[in-house]
């Protein structure tokens, strides 16, 4: 479900890896770190472009929020994969 927060709308999003030791880390699409969480990912997001890896240096897999949505590793693992994005930082 969406909840509006002025005029931002976040995305409920629940991620479930195959182990419940495995981590779960989830990147934006300029390569920061969103979150990172073992065994399971609950989060809220904006829509964009974000990544999801299990286990650091692992597979990487696209998610684009447009709805709350829930995931098993099994059926990211199934879908498509991406590279990593390049890490962008701002000037200082």
């Amino acid at each position: 479900m969406s909840n509006r927060k002025g005029d931002l709308v976040y995305y409920d999003l629940i991620i479930v890896a195959a182990s419940p030791a495995t981590d779960i880390w989830l990147g934006d699409d300029n390569g920061h770190l969103v979150q990172k969480e073992i065994g399971i990912l609950e989060t809220s997001l904006l829509p964009g472009d974000y990544t999801v890896e299990f286990g650091l240096g692992a597979t990487l897999y696209p998610i684009h929020p447009v709805k709350s949505n829930r995931y098993t590793q099994a059926e990211l693992a199934a879908g498509l994969t991406c590279s990593r994005p390049v890490l962008k930082l701002s000037p200082e």
